[in-house]
């Protein structure tokens, strides 16, 4: 191997985000890495039969990384596999989930800018998905952890207008001002969304102890209902824009009825 051949090189953990067809054989991604963030790579001819590389890089795939950079993508050498978490290919709502996960990721990072701790979160998410951990409370971890992560914490402990502390009451949410409103300040956000009292501690809870202790707590439907209307809503807020996989999941709410809420 040459000098100038081996300064190209690198390698990396990284997790599939995305893939897209190109050209003849070839396939570009979207990657996510501890250290360089958010990367768009291509592998070359992993869509012939006899690649080596192409089914390794499924989605949501954890896999370890050969690449040489390149003038405009990096491109990948080899691929070692971590963690292709079959149970997120026989499940659905698991599907939906980790699609709905590597989603918010691509939209909400900015590329090369490191982000280890979202990286770790979305390792360990997906690996509680594939161990069949119920989806709704990971998905509401995740939004509250993912959004604290990228510098978008939520307030929820005073009034994000008078600044008071909240009391034990029915207060309401602000995506607009970032956090919670006592009755007095409702009317700075007529979009705010109301919240009950278990809904207030059922998120509490999840920012101080994280979700060991969430997953301990059982929602009733009208909570979960509330605790999912304000983290998702707080989610689209920051993104500017809807995601496709929350109307996917919420299509799969309205097919099967009987289920408790799912991440949208």
């Amino acid at each position: 191997m040459t000098d100038l051949l081996r300064e190209k090189l690198y390698r990396s953990e990284a997790i599939v985000l995305n893939r897209m067809d190109y050209g003849e054989a070839d396939r570009i991604l979207v990657i996510l890495t501890p250290a360089r963030g958010k990367l768009d790579v291509i592998a070359k001819g992993a869509r012939k039969a006899q690649s080596r590389l192409g089914p390794q890089l499924d989605y949501f795939a954890r896999v370890n990384l050969e690449l040489a950079r390149g003038r405009e993508l990096d491109v990948i050498r080899s691929v070692e596999s971590i963690d292709r978490f079959p149970h997120l290919r026989e499940n659905l709502e698991a599907f939906g989930h980790a699609s709905y996960f590597v989603e918010l990721v691509k939209n909400l990072t900015q590329p090369r800018e490191e982000h280890r701790e979202v990286y770790d979160l979305l390792a360990r998410s997906l690996v509680l998905l594939n161990e069949k951990v119920d989806p709704w409370v990971i998905a509401r971890h995740f939004e509250l952890a993912l959004l604290t992560a990228l510098g978008y914490h939520p307030e929820l402990f005073h009034c994000v207008n008078c600044r008071q502390p909240i009391q034990p009451e029915v207060n309401a949410f602000s995506a607009e001002l970032g956090g919670l409103l006592c009755p007095r300040c409702r009317n700075e956000d007529p979009a705010s969304i109301t919240l009950s009292l278990t809904a207030q501690k059922y998120l509490r809870l999840l920012e101080r102890e994280g979700l060991a202790a969430a997953a301990r707590i059982k929602p009733s439907p009208a909570d979960k209902i509330e605790v999912q209307q304000v983290t998702s809503h707080y989610v689209r807020h920051v993104a500017e824009r809807d995601f496709h996989s929350l109307r996917v999941l919420g299509a799969l709410q309205q097919a099967t009825p009987e289920r408790a809420p799912g991440a949208g």
